[in-house]
């Protein structure tokens, strides 16, 4: 039976095509480092790069294939489940119900790597996110970093490697990936442009997560979203209305949704990068919340989070909301 990740390991996403150049010429050079960073947007496909890398350094040189939107979007939700993989590649990620990698995991890997490779060529860890290592996990594989066994080999996939510490940044090569361009993104979902742009303006610039909304038409119910939101913030709309209409179907959408892009507008007002509000029209938004403070937009990003958890527990779900968006009106001065 073929392995749910294997088209992760033996096809690759063309935006990526030149990052994998990168590491040959590296490796051909012999400049290949114990330790990648991998570092650029979530939704980008660094996860398919780094497969695909590992299997490079576990011997396995054959050219990758394109991977297509349907592989990719069917692959990836299944790639923490157990499956037969190659023995000499292990794979950190935060277990079932966790945020962050332990430092037991950390000292599993490190144990593995000091046993002889099963196929004989080398040893490769995926750890993905990197900056999900706690504190005491990051000290321990610091330790391999530093004094790293021969043909072991690290790849950290990161979405904000500044979150990770220094003397992890430091000791690791870095290949940092770009967004695909939209013309790019729209040859590859082979749709028109204009799918690509309406998509990009609700739900960001992330290809998997255009390709993903764009697929399941979910573009469509983001723009309602993104709409509704809009109008509410500028006291065109009732919170009522759109608690009605958020409650009725899909309120873990909305609400996820929501809580996405607050998390957006408060890296952007927090000096982080929010490539969001520069996708052409999606500044309607920011700009309808510019007279709402920061202090409420944190407290309006966890009431969100919040709610959303509480769904199917009972609670009166219209009400909840109402609440909710009467939070943007409120701190409008509005009662």
């Amino acid at each position: 039976m073929t392995s749910p990740i294997e088209p992760l390991t033996q096809r690759l996403l063309p935006w990526l095509a030149p990052a994998l150049a990168q590491f040959d010429e590296a490796r051909g050079r012999r400049q290949l480092g114990h330790a990648w960073l991998l570092s650029g947007a979530e939704e980008l496909g660094k996860i398919n790069l780094a497969l695909v890398l590992g299997h490079r350094l576990l011997g396995v040189e054959k050219e990758p294939a394109p991977l297509d939107a349907d592989t990719v979007l069917a692959a990836l939700p299944q790639r923490h489940k157990p499956s037969d993989r190659h023995p000499d590649l292990h794979w950190l990620y935060p277990e079932e119900d966790k945020d962050t990698i332990s430092v037991e995991q950390v000292r599993a890997v490190i144990e593995a790597f000091a046993l002889t490779a099963h196929r004989g060529v080398a040893k490769v860890v995926v750890i993905e996110p990197a900056e999900a290592l706690t504190v005491a996990a990051a000290n321990a594989l610091l330790k391999t970093l530093e004094e790293p066994t021969p043909d072991t080999y690290l790849l950290l996939v990161s979405h904000r490697p500044g979150r990770l510490p220094a003397t992890i940044r430091s000791r690791c090569q870095h290949l940092h990936l770009d967004l695909p361009s939209p013309a790019a993104l729209a040859g590859w979902l082979q749709v028109a442009p204009s799918a690509v742009a309406a998509a990009g303006d609700v739900v960001g610039p992330a290809p998997l997560t255009i390709a993903r909304a764009i697929r399941a038409d979910d573009y469509n119910i983001f723009k309602e979203l993104h709409d509704n939101l809009t109008r509410l913030s500028e006291d065109r709309v009732d919170p009522l209305a759109v608690a009605q209409s958020w409650a009725k179907e899909r309120t873990d959408v909305a609400l996820a949704w929501l809580a996405r892009r607050l998390h957006a507008e408060l890296r952007l007002r927090l000096g982080g990068v929010s490539t969001e509000v520069t996708v052409p029209g999606a500044t309607t938004l920011h700009n309808a919340w510019e007279g709402v403070p920061t202090r409420t937009l944190f407290d309006q990003h966890a009431k969100a989070e919040q709610l959303r958890n509480l769904l199917g527990s009972g609670l009166n779900v219209e009400l909840a909301l109402q609440a909710l968006l009467n939070g943007f009106l409120v701190s409008r001065g509005r009662s």
